[in-house]
């Protein structure tokens, strides 16, 4: 993933490569002057590779459809306040190498 504002990119040779891969999406950035006005834009702009998009769309996705059982989670606090919440060692360490496998 690329990021170049203003042509500050860290390689030249790398920013060529971002700006040719990446969807550009400008929007003027507004500093306040000596002027006392604020809205003046000031011609910068700030691009977004396509995968930052990706990414943020598929971020908002995921808070929208993520509900909470709110029941699990009072049962879940209440067994832990009271002592009898018992974790499985086995089944955790099960779970980690599963997920771990997906990286």
């Amino acid at each position: 993933m690329a990021m170049d504002i203003n042509g500050l990119n860290s390689s030249q040779a790398n920013s060529s490569k971002a700006r040719n891969a990446q969807k550009v999406v400008s929007s003027p950035v507004s500093q306040p002057d000596e002027s006392n006005n604020p809205a003046k834009p000031s011609g910068e702009t700030v691009r977004i590779s396509a995968e930052g998009q990706t990414l943020n769309r598929i971020s908002k996705d995921i808070d929208l459809e993520t509900p909470v059982n709110q029941s699990r989670v009072e049962a879940l606090r209440a067994a832990i306040a009271d002592g009898s919440y018992k974790v499985d060692a086995q089944a955790t360490a099960a779970k980690m190498l599963e997920s771990d496998s997906l990286f």
